[in-house]
């Protein structure tokens, strides 16, 4: 019994839905399909139970979807949001305040949602725990490895080497990766390592090309005169692959960490694992899939028959390259020269502009979303859950607002919980806890964090733990950026009345995470019960900082979870805990002190506008 509307329904819909939005023709969008459509999920359905509401008015017929969940899949909307059949939230909730029963609702009405046992979910507490885990799970891969980050440390080569051993124990495995293209090409100074995480992770493609893709994501908002003028340094800046995914057969880790020794070692992160959810990795695989359709492939030795005009040389430092000539000559295939200078970064698709391809990606990326969301009636069959999840996509570039709208239906909930609530505990008020290791917090955030009557403690780095703390050229000043951010947010909550009242425990209270030798890169979201101390319920998770240049120039993936199971519950208290145990308050006193003193190159830098790109 299949989880998911027919594999025919997804392919019409992505084929009418990108025929409208890009005016392209039906035959081009199939070919862009085909390698998408063998990745549409089928796993298998759990057995349905009566205690759980459906997702749908409608009854999930034999195959896993329903009427009204079909045709909404069909919709030809390029806009990913809810369909004319209004979901019914999971039960039991984890909250009883009927504001959270109807953010659950919402949140079905317009994500995919999965469900879990809260002893098949584990929070990993250190970077030192984070690595080990990956490594066990790549150890034991017999199928399947899924890595998606920004990129992958030029020095780690023993995770290389454990996915190298793991092919060539494994004739039936298969690994992907996607990354960001500029930070995977970016050329290290280090003349003992590979030259960028591309050139680490050749050799991988090589040996095993029938079994081994790299996709590198790159950012369409950086293009023309910009495109030429722009030191390849700063291509960044127009965004990112950012999201975080790490898949072996049925385990999935969901982190904001990347894959470097700072990640493993010193840097401070938050990683959830689920150890067996098929049904989530499948989730990410085929959206993997589908974004590769926007990335170019890895190729160690490009064939004869690809164009040279879908092919970009891997860039590779000049005593590498120079007996290499361009892509597009003959000689640079020649077998007289030296592997790595072969290797090229192939565009998959001749009917797809690399540059601009935003209407095309929201299209597909819209029904795919829909697809999903109209199978959650599957989903929600075992009687066993206490743990629900919604991943949420952001990518402002393309036009992906999602996490955007959940964050605002849990600013609703919240607020609604003072509303109509005079009672405390597991039915009445909540409290907020919010932290960002770069504290950029997009405009409506911080409305929200203002404006709202909930207690809210936020952390955030202090320049010590920044992990652009005593870096060279401009981004040395990035810190100071931060601070400038900081204490205009702290400010703006004074005067609107929001300062926090240690004795009430209301208002806003701002602290800074430091620990010694150690970066901060902590971002989510956790309400809790009123009174303090009680345990969360709802946390938000993933690769989001919460950030202006988070919500429109990177490609994000994170997830909002409730969940009523006692131990879950426990693991994130402690979570919250730890990271506190680590932070100080900080307030108008802070940004008097020499040392916090924001330069003018810093000021200007922000007033044209660099806040967008922090």
């Amino acid at each position: 019994m299949s989880c998911l509307p027919i594999r025919d329904v997804f392919k019409a819909s992505v084929e009418l839905s990108v025929c409208r939005m890009t005016r392209s023709r039906p035959s081009d969008i199939r070919r862009a399909f085909s390698s998408i459509s063998r990745f549409t999920p089928t796993t298998t359905c759990p057995s349905a139970g009566p205690r759980h509401a459906r997702y749908s008015t409608a009854a999930p017929s034999d195959n896993g979807s329903s009427t009204s969940t079909s045709s909404a899949s069909t919709s030809t909307s390029a806009t990913i949001g809810p369909s004319s059949s209004q979901p019914v939230s999971p039960r039991p909730q984890p909250h009883q305040h009927p504001a959270f029963d109807r953010l659950s609702s919402a949140l079905s009405a317009t994500q995919p949602c999965f469900g879990a046992r809260g002893d098949e979910v584990e929070l990993l507490t250190s970077p030192e725990m984070f690595y080990a885990r990956l490594l066990e799970m790549i150890k034991r891969a017999k199928r399947r490895i899924l890595i998606s980050s920004l990129y992958i440390g030029v020095e780690e080569g023993e995770l290389v080497e454990a996915i190298r051993t793991a092919l060539a124990s494994n004739p039936q495995l298969r690994v992907a990766f996607i990354l960001d293209y500029n930070r995977s090409t970016r050329l290290s100074s280090s003349a003992t390592l590979p030259p960028s995480t591309a050139h680490l992770l050749l050799p991988l493609v090589r040996h095993y090309q029938d079994r081994c893709e790299v996709w590198l994501f790159r950012s369409p908002k950086l293009r023309g005169l910009m495109e030429k003028i722009v030191p390849a340094r700063y291509d960044e800046g127009w965004g990112t692959w950012h999201g975080k995914w790490y898949g072996v057969d049925d385990e999935v880790i969901i982190s904001g960490a990347n894959l470097a020794s700072s990640y493993f070692t010193n840097r401070q992160d938050r990683y959830i694992h689920f150890r067996s959810h098929p049904s989530l990795l499948s989730y990410l695989t085929s959206l993997t899939r589908l974004f590769t359709q926007y990335s170019y492939l890895l190729h160690h030795s490009p064939p004869a028959h690809i164009s040279p005009l879908n092919t970009v040389p891997l860039p590779a430092p000049e005593h590498l390259s120079s007996t290499a000539s361009t892509s597009s000559t003959s000689s640079s295939r020649s077998a007289s020269n030296p592997p790595h200078t072969k290797a090229s970064l192939i565009w998959p698709s001749a009917s797809i502009n690399p540059r601009r391809f935003e209407q095309h990606a929201l299209a597909t990326l819209s029904a795919f979303q829909n697809s999903w969301r109209a199978s959650n009636p599957s989903r929600s069959r075992r009687v066993d859950v206490d743990t629900w999840f919604w991943p949420v996509l952001q990518a402002g570039v393309l036009g992906v607002k999602e996490e955007e709208r959940a964050m605002g239906e849990i600013w609703k909930a919240v607020n609604g919980s003072y509303d109509d609530s005079t009672s405390e505990g597991e039915g009445g008020k909540v409290e907020v806890d919010l932290t960002s290791g770069y504290f950029g917090l997009y405009k409506a955030y911080k409305k929200a964090v203002i404006n709202s009557p909930a207690p809210v403690r936020l952390i955030a780095a202090s320049p010590k733990s920044n992990g652009f703390y005593g870096s060279k050229g401009f981004s040395r000043l990035i810190p100071e950026g931060y601070t400038l951010l900081e204490s205009r947010f702290y400010r703006d909550a004074v005067r609107q009345g929001r300062a926090w009242d240690e004795e009430k425990g209301t208002g806003v209270r701002l602290r800074e995470w430091e620990k010694e030798g150690w970066t901060y890169h902590s971002k989510g979201l956790w309400l809790s019960p009123a009174p303090t101390g009680s345990k969360p319920f709802l946390t938000f998770v993933g690769s989001s900082n919460l950030s202006t240049r988070s919500l429109t120039l990177d490609t994000e993936l994170s997830m909002v979870m409730m969940t009523s199971s006692p131990s879950l519950r426990r693991a994130l208290s402690a979570e919250l805990k730890t990271l506190d145990s680590n932070a100080k308050d900080v307030g108008e006193e802070t940004w008097n002190q020499e040392e916090r003193k924001v330069s003018l190159l810093a000021r200007v830098l922000v007033a044209l506008g660099v806040e967008g790109m922090l």
